[in-house]
């Protein structure tokens, strides 16, 4: 009843997750594997073609560098879209808010705006266990409008009706475009009874900067989209929060002054007074402490 489709890069990755998921899904599947290392194709265009491959109503797109941690997520998956007809996609790790600003599908806000479970391994070799979710509720799936690309299960109808967008670069953003023309027509949400290891960590650097203007500039719609949140509408200040949260964020990234003038310019963060400074200190902090 699952169909799962992987782009995949490294066949020993591919070896080592294919066993994990026979050993652990509990319900019925099939495995589309999509090679990408001849083609290097962008991942819109790998998983719309994995889509229209599935024989399953429910498709899970998902990176070959991961684990499950715990048996019977298939049944888990099925029970969740069987749970709710206006469910259209789930993931791992998402938000309640994204701003109009370019952005990641994080956002201001900390354990309030973000769902999370994931145990993430990093650079180093340590890992974190990243669990967030509003407090006091402890409902198995929270609504949200941003998801992580680790992994997403959406109805196949869903995937094919909305598709991922080949415009898009090649390896960044397509999750979020996703979830949020998804979570335009049906509810998205993260799910708390999926445990997943992922053994890579993302690159914030000038390369996602760029995709992320790229995308910014291929938005359908730019305005702020909030979902399921009572506490975040407390805030009357959610945009400038979220511009300061990423340029917090990547102050430290080596990016040429053009790219950061660029973000800045683009996101709006000279219209907040209060983030004047930390401009300055974005604009300039890389270039000054290491050129």
């Amino acid at each position: 009843m699952i169909s799962i489709v992987i782009c995949s890069v490294k066949p020993e990755l591919l070896a080592a997750v294919t066993r994990n998921i026979a050993d652990t899904i509990e319900a019925p599947y099939e495995l589309i594997v999509v090679d990408n290392r001849e083609a290097g194709r962008g991942l819109c265009i790998v998983y719309n073609e994995g889509a229209r491959r599935a024989a399953h109503e429910i498709v899970c797109f998902m990176h070959e560098d991961v684990e499950f941690m715990e048996a019977g997520w298939g049944r888990n998956v099925i029970a969740h879209f069987a749970a709710d007809p206006a469910l259209g996609a789930i993931g791992l790790a998402g938000a309640r808010y994204k701003s109009s600003a370019p952005s990641g599908w994080m956002t201001a806000g900390g354990g309030e705006a973000h769902c999370i479970r994931v145990h993430q391994r990093h650079r180093n070799g340590r890992e974190n266990y990243f669990f967030h979710r509003p407090e006091n509720d402890d409902a198995p799936r929270q609504e949200v409008c941003t998801l992580d690309g680790v992994w997403i299960c959406a109805r196949r109808n869903v995937a094919l009706e909305l598709g991922f967008d080949e415009r898009l670069p090649p390896f960044h953003f397509y999750d979020i475009d996703f979830a949020l023309r998804v979570s335009e027509k049906h509810r998205v949400a993260v799910v708390y009874d999926v445990c997943l290891r992922h053994f890579s960590e993302g690159h914030f650097d000038a390369t996602w900067m760029r995709a992320a203007l790229q995308y910014q500039a291929l938005r359908h719609n730019r305005e702020p989209r909030l979902v399921n949140s009572p506490y975040l509408d407390l805030h009357q200040s959610l945009e400038r929060r979220a511009v300061r949260f990423w340029m917090k964020f990547l102050r430290k990234a080596k990016t040429p002054f053009s790219l950061r003038w660029e973000w800045v310019r683009v996101s709006g963060a000279l219209s907040y007074p209060q983030l004047w400074w930390l401009v300055a200190k974005f604009l300039f902090w890389y270039p000054i402490k290491f050129r």
